[in-house]
């Protein structure tokens, strides 16, 4: 028997599956693997071109299987997708919305001779689908990156370097780069995937209760401590711990988690018992760390100690070509979320998204693509349903924010910053000077945007005169990314 993943079944009966790959068996003689419904975004990528063979053995499957017809779809991936239903199946008529968008639909038993036809077909040369099982870390690493965002593939060689080897990491990026994300698919790659993937987002943690956080404490350690409690570094097991915003840490915290990098050892806040961390720590940060510790901010030894292995994340708005697959992934999975037959991006409205300079990044793309989601109807999102701030004109060149020389824009570093402080500006008024509603429509934590504030002098920013603004209005919600 000659195994093929040119050819996949996708099913949920087992019964039914295991009759269908008999008979493609006795027919093409080739065994056609079995998956889940909802083990397919695995196997996919840009260049699978098989076909995946889909098996509604009742009419409670159709959900399912239009949810990966959709999905595969909106995201223009290449695989054939064929439908072999019950008699049952089809008679619900609960697929017909999805017909348009099939390669094939048989009814079994009755067209096992068609069936077996495009069995043949599917076998010819070109791209199978992945295995999991038996994938290379480099093939995993390059195939996410791709389906998520390949401006970032670039960087297999050295995500295959901190997969596999057991040291700490730094990942440097503006708010919504796509930071967690990069960890969790060095831990997903590495030997600690079977275990927990931890995070800790440092900037919403108070000073006071930032070491009970980390290590825990004992029953009675302080006042409200009513029993035990096991601290994140315990919790996160042999697993991968995040720490987000590693540089809103005071510089007492920071003198702990440098003991803990240097020797795993800990206390819980009220006990002399030691313990051991056995989690790996990978710490993240929007600020330039080598910056704050030239300002005396953050510690010296411990910016070393993380800065084994590092990488820095480009803003959105640098990865024009990351647009296009990120819109797609997330109109597909918010259009399952909400119950949306989205099939598909039109053109236009990818031209604008593409065009727009994401002060955000990605997570103020995901709430427009989110608002936009819960906004459509029909099979298409279309232009009309994306917010207002998106639809502003985005051919006319932003007016200059700060003085510079004649004939002379400013350095990339400049441009950053007036941008930045002009969009914290915007967000201050829209939320009537209060901090907390600003960073959250920042997509920022409260310490990162007064971090922000002081280093761009806005801290008395009711008396800071107006300023020209490049950007159109933030949504009023801040998306997660």
């Amino acid at each position: 028997m000659v195994p093929s993943r040119r050819l996949v079944i996708a099913a949920q009966d087992a019964r039914l599956a295991a009759t269908v790959q008999s008979h493609l068996h006795r027919a093409v003689q080739v065994s056609a693997p079995v998956v889940r419904f909802e083990d397919v975004p695995h196997l996919l990528s840009p260049d699978t071109d098989g076909d995946l063979l889909l098996v509604a053995a009742d009419p409670s499957d159709a959900l399912a299987i239009e949810t990966v017809v959709r999905e595969c779809r909106v995201q223009h991936l290449p695989p054939a997708l064929t439908v072999l239903e019950s008699e049952s199946a089809r008679a619900s008529g609960r697929l017909d919305p999805a017909t348009p968008y099939l390669t094939n639909r048989f009814v079994w038993p009755h067209h096992a001779r068609e069936l077996t036809a495009r069995a043949r077909r599917a076998l010819a040369p070109g791209a199978p689908f992945a295995d999991p099982a038996t994938e290379t870390v480099p093939e995993t690493i390059r195939r996410r990156l791709v389906n998520h965002t390949p401006a970032l593939t670039a960087l297999v060689e050295q995500l295959c370097i901190a997969a596999a080897h057991d040291v700490t990491v730094l990942v440097e990026g503006e708010t919504g780069t796509g930071k967690t994300f990069l960890a969790k698919l060095i831990h997903d790659t590495s030997m600690r995937r079977a275990n927990r993937f931890m995070v800790v987002a440092c900037g919403t943690l108070a000073g006071n209760l930032i070491a009970s956080e980390f290590f825990g404490h004992a029953k009675g350690a302080f006042t409200s401590a009513d029993g035990a409690k096991v601290g994140k570094f315990a919790a996160a097991g042999e697993g991968t711990i995040l720490l987000d915003e590693i540089d809103t840490l005071g510089l007492e915290h920071q003198a702990n988690l440098l003991r803990v990098i240097e020797t795993g050892e800990f206390e819980p806040v009220g006990s002399n018992e030691t313990h051991i961390c056995k989690a790996r720590i990978v710490a993240a940060t929007n600020w330039n760390l080598a910056e704050a510790v030239e300002r005396g901010t953050f510690r010296r030894d411990l910016y070393y100690r993380l800065h084994v292995i590092s990488f820095h994340l480009p803003p959105l708005r640098q990865r024009p070509e990351d647009i296009g697959p990120l819109v797609r992934g997330m109109v597909a999975r918010y259009g399952t979320k909400y119950g949306k037959r989205l099939f598909a991006v039109c053109p236009e409205a990818l031209r604008v998204l593409e065009a727009f300079p994401w002060p955000g990044n990605i997570r103020q793309l995901e709430n427009v693509i989110q608002q936009a989601v819960l906004t459509s109807s029909g099979t298409e999102l279309k232009l009309h349903h994306l917010p207002p701030q998106v639809l502003a004109p985005v051919d006319t060149p932003p007016p200059l924010l700060t003085m510079t020389p004649a004939g002379f824009d400013g350095t990339l570093k400049q441009t950053r910053e007036a941008t930045e402080r002009a969009n914290i500006l915007r967000a201050l008024e829209k939320a009537g000077q209060s901090r907390t509603r600003a960073a959250q429509l920042l997509g920022v934590s409260r310490v990162t945007l007064y971090k922000k504030m002081k280093a761009y002098k806005l801290l008395r920013a009711k008396e800071a005169p107006p300023v020209a603004l490049p950007f159109g209005e933030f949504g009023t919600r801040a998306g997660n990314g």
